[in-house]
């Protein structure tokens, strides 16, 4: 488990619409608790899963190379949580994780469209489309 991930990217900053309510008071959800599981693939690289990637997913990623200290990442798997983003972060986060270099990635449930088909483009060799009940073998 990652523990809490660092915000290191300055377009990955958290939802605006997305409150928590303190006393009498709402104030931004920054879902600092989140975690994503990460695990190393003996020979492969890091499996990073996220759940919703509030923080982003890119910093998720650079958070999990951070702590096992390493930088190969086989797959990135789960929600990336871009529905409804701005074009102009979900083209960064695409520039970013291809950089990365994935050998795959594996966007889910809150991805959106426009960041699904922008990852199906942009990495082709690399890209997995996520159906619901799919089920993942991933091997030394």
């Amino acid at each position: 488990m990652t523990g809490n991930i660092e915000r290191v990217t300055e377009y990955e900053k958290g939802s605006p619409i997305l409150f928590i309510k303190r006393g009498n008071k709402k104030e931004l959800d920054l879902f600092m608790g989140e975690q994503s599981l990460v695990f190393n693939v003996k020979g492969k690289g890091l499996v990073v899963a996220s759940a919703c990637a509030h923080a982003g997913i890119v910093n998720t990623v650079k958070h999990a190379q951070k702590i096992t200290g390493i930088d190969k990442v086989h797959a990135v798997i789960g929600g990336f949580h871009l529905i409804g983003a701005p074009m102009p972060k979900i083209q960064k986060t695409i520039a970013d994780i291809k950089a990365i270099n994935p050998d795959y990635v594996v966007p889910g449930h809150c991805a959106g469209w426009e960041a699904i088909t922008g990852f199906e483009r942009e990495m082709p060799k690399q890209f997995v489309l996520n159906m619901a009940g799919t089920r993942y073998v991933i091997t030394a």
